[in-house]
């Protein structure tokens, strides 16, 4: 049985549960590669400015917002609110990433440009 981890909603994989993850994700990259398409890897952690807009929405109140560092005990008294000490969240999908990977890197891309993108997302309480 898997442990679980006392963050709600995450879990540990046993050894056998993740080598049996990682034959399924092989099969799905092989299959991906084998009709023209380029794997691509974006980070775990964007810019608030991607990630949220003036429209709201669903996926911006389940956002997982991650404290900025060094913050003094000024902008601790005199920020407005919590999401005020913030800067950067946590993907909740991989469109953002994906959105910012091709502006940023159009130039070095192909004119048709395939791409496949696996990695984990955070949504309230349901990583």
């Amino acid at each position: 049985m898997t442990s679980t981890n006392p963050v709600r909603g995450m879990r540990d994989f046993l050894p056998q549960e993740k080598a049996r993850r990682e034959q399924v994700l092989a099969v799905i990259r092989q299959v991906y590669r084998s009709h023209g398409f380029a794997e691509i890897e974006t980070p775990y952690l964007e810019s608030l400015t991607h990630l949220v807009s003036d429209q709201g929405g669903d996926n911006e109140k389940m956002l997982f917002k991650v404290q900025q560092r060094g913050l003094t005990a000024e902008s601790l008294r005199t920020a407005a609110s919590p999401d005020d000490l913030c800067d950067i969240g946590l993907r909740y999908d991989l469109t953002v990433g994906l959105s910012r990977f091709y502006a940023n890197n159009r130039g070095k891309l192909p004119g048709v440009f395939r791409s496949m993108h696996i990695g984990p997302v955070w949504r309230a309480e349901r990583p």
